[in-house]
């Protein structure tokens, strides 16, 4: 039950932050979104400032948590690409207006300062990509190619359209999207060709 109710606050800060902003809302005003008292949400924040520190440190470990999963879930590295390319747009579908205001009212020193480990995951997660990469050109899957480059490459490219098709820039469906993105990269970096026993 106190989950739920750790949650349910959480899931209603998500949504007054991101249409009031870090600064004009309330703790009154969650507590009304999540139906309970204000009392109930000091029992488990200390402050605003500490509600809005565990809503981005939580979603920042879910995408983390998610992506080390498709390690464990597949072993081919073209799939696990497509998965996490999957995963980082459907974050950035489901978590845009709380994003945007992020951006908008928080520059990357303010946010660093105000949650440190949230550059601890984005390093964490380009690592699992180079990971990806490595496996997949020493298994022939991919061509030689600098991974750590092509990582911070498609992280970025995923951010961007991801930004761009939640803005109305791109007249794509999701899926659409996602095919796109992967396409180009895979078609950049796979080999001609499935990879032979030798290449294995």
């Amino acid at each position: 039950m106190q989950q739920d109710k750790h949650q349910l606050i959480l899931a209603a800060a998500a949504d007054i932050f991101a249409a009031q902003g870090f600064y004009q809302a309330t703790i009154e005003q969650i507590a009304d979104a999540a139906g309970v008292g204000k009392g109930t949400v000091y029992l488990y924040f200390k402050s605003k400032k500490g509600l809005f520190d565990a809503l981005v440190l939580e979603s920042s470990q879910r995408v983390l948590q998610q992506a080390k999963a498709v390690l464990t879930a597949h072993s081919d590295p073209i799939e696990r690409i497509r998965m996490l390319t999957e995963i980082q747009l459907q974050i950035l579908k489901r978590n845009y207006p709380l994003m945007q205001m992020i951006m908008r009212e928080f520059s990357p020193g303010k946010l660093k300062d105000l949650r440190p480990e949230l550059a601890q995951h984005i390093r964490e997660l380009r690592e699992l990509y180079v990971l990806i990469l490595e496996e997949g050109i020493a298994t022939g899957h991919l061509r030689p190619h600098n991974p750590q480059v092509a990582a911070s490459a498609y992280m970025g490219a995923v951010n961007q359209v991801g930004a761009d098709l939640n803005h109305g820039h791109l007249q794509l469906s999701l899926a659409d999207t996602e095919e796109a993105l992967f396409q180009l990269f895979i078609t950049g970096l796979q080999k001609r060709g499935e990879p032979t026993d030798a290449d294995c």
